[in-house]
């Protein structure tokens, strides 16, 4: 029993030091810049840098936010590009409000519409793969005549959700081409 106490404990000690932002060499190689940058680049909100305070004061180590600040400005005029809008929308990246204000609205437009693409996409796949499960199912030679039946209204309704989801994605897709070719 003490045993099975050790192996929670420290299974416990591990989820916890992988909910940190940083790794102990990440902190003791002060690239503070280079972190704010790559922070920038993605897209991330300034209050990511609370995450990352926290996990290098557990190493005793402070963040130069002079730095860090100086690299995310940077990272962000990469981010902040109508293309990058799209192209992280598609990723299934919602946009967060880091752009500055003369682009945050398009950007926000842009992104929207693209990640309305992805989700769409996501719930075709969804729907597929219960498709796929359901005629696994139907293989199934112990299955009585009315569960038979059961599954195949399912497969039905699943196959009229997909045509919608199909139609869905269409409509989104062609929105998200008119709003490309002729902007905001």
């Amino acid at each position: 029993m003490r045993f099975l106490k050790i192996i929670f404990l420290v299974s416990l000690l591990s989820l916890v030091n992988s909910c940190a932002t940083l790794s102990r060499e990440t902190c003791m190689q002060r690239e503070w810049f280079e972190l704010g940058l790559r922070d920038g680049t993605n897209g991330r909100a300034f209050n990511r840098i609370r995450e990352h305070l926290k996990a290098c004061s557990e190493y005793g180590i402070q963040i130069d936010r002079e730095q860090y600040s100086a690299g995310r400005e940077k990272g962000l005029q990469t981010y902040c590009q109508l293309d990058n809008a799209v192209k992280t929308g598609l990723e299934g990246d919602l946009y967060q409000s880091v752009c500055p204000s003369e682009i945050h609205t398009p950007f926000l437009r842009y992104n929207q519409d693209a990640y309305y693409v992805y989700s769409s996409k996501k719930k075709l796949e969804d729907l597929e793969s219960k498709l796929e499960d359901k005629d696994r199912c139907m293989l199934d030679d112990k299955l009585t005549d009315d569960e038979r039946l059961k599954i195949q209204d399912d497969i039905q309704d699943l196959e009229s959700q997909r045509e919608r989801v199909i139609d869905e994605i269409d409509s989104r897709e062609n929105r998200l081409e008119d709003l490309i070719e002729n902007g905001y």
